[in-house]
């Protein structure tokens, strides 16, 4: 393979032209093709047809109807053929391409720039001509929503001259509704729904946290203390089975017996929260008189 010869076919050989004008880029990889056999002078190439398909990816009569039209431009030179029957051609390195066609592809191609630069600027005005036209549109509008800000603004001055409605006021004979929880501190309000009220059927609770003057000083939140102390002592039962459950001399009994239920109206609902306080208070009394009772013994 020769540097010059390949070169040659490249750069300087003259580009065929086909019926219609275009470049004829067969007959030019073929004529590569073969410059890569010849010698630096361009003798001697004698590539079979195997090597040329496929180093240009032409198929065979392709390359023959190509090579006629390199021999008619006297590009390739037949040279008889090789010992083995391989057509031979020479190549015609004088033969040079006009340097006027590279200024004629140049001046193509800056006319092809210019017009695509001419296209993108009329676009660009086109568009800025349409987004002036539609900002326009669009300022009329907000003149619009401007005094509709206005009348807006008007009415909320009238809402705001208006009279605010006055509170309910409860009528007379109207039964207030107890609050459904109880305050976290102090005793508790009287409420005539609550069996431990002065006025429905209870223990005294209440009316034990009523007298002041008989009970020591106690803080506020002592509400649980208060009904603690203002109940009986609970009664004690025995539990068979069980040995500390079993009252003897120097032990009573551990278990209280449970606190009777209050009558009240079955159509009310319970209060679940002074039974769990009635409860836990005879519970409490009866491990303090249990334990008093353990102290006295041992005192004894």
């Amino acid at each position: 393979m020769s540097y010059q010869a390949v070169q040659w076919a490249l750069d300087d050989a003259p580009m065929l032209r086909t019926k219609s004008g275009h470049p004829d880029t067969t007959a030019r990889g073929v004529l590569i093709a073969r410059a890569e056999r010849a010698d630096e002078f361009g003798r001697d190439t004698h590539a079979a047809i195997t090597d040329v398909i496929w180093r240009t990816g032409y198929d065979a009569r392709t390359i023959q109807r190509a090579q006629e039209r390199l021999e008619a431009a006297g590009l390739l030179i037949p040279d008889g053929t090789t010992r083995w029957g391989t057509p031979r051609w020479n190549l015609d390195m004088t033969k040079k391409r006009d340097p006027a066609e590279m200024a004629q592809l140049e001046a193509d191609i800056d006319e092809k720039r210019a017009a695509e630069a001419a296209r993108v600027r009329d676009y660009r005005r086109k568009q800025k001509r349409q987004r002036t036209d539609a900002e326009s549109v669009r300022t009329g509008s907000v003149s619009v929503r401007t005094d509709a800000d206005d009348v807006r603004t008007d009415s909320g001055d009238v809402r705001t001259d208006a009279v605010p409605p006055e509170p309910p006021v409860n009528l007379p004979g109207t039964p207030q509704e107890p609050p459904l929880e109880p305050p976290s501190g102090g005793t508790l309000p009287p409420d005539p729904l609550r069996p431990q009220s002065p006025t429905a059927p209870g223990n005294g609770i209440e009316s034990s946290l009523s007298e002041d003057g008989e009970q020591p000083p106690q803080p506020e939140t002592a509400t649980y203390d208060r009904t603690r102390e203002a109940d009986p002592a609970p009664a004690l039962r025995l539990v068979p089975g069980n040995p500390d459950a079993t009252p003897t001399e120097n032990r009573p009994s551990l278990f209280p017996a449970p606190v009777p239920s209050q009558p009240g109206n079955p159509l009310r609902r319970p209060n679940r929260a002074a039974q769990a306080i009635a409860e836990a208070t005879a519970r409490r009394q009866a491990a303090r008189d249990a334990y008093q009772a353990q102290r006295e013994a041992a005192g004894e």
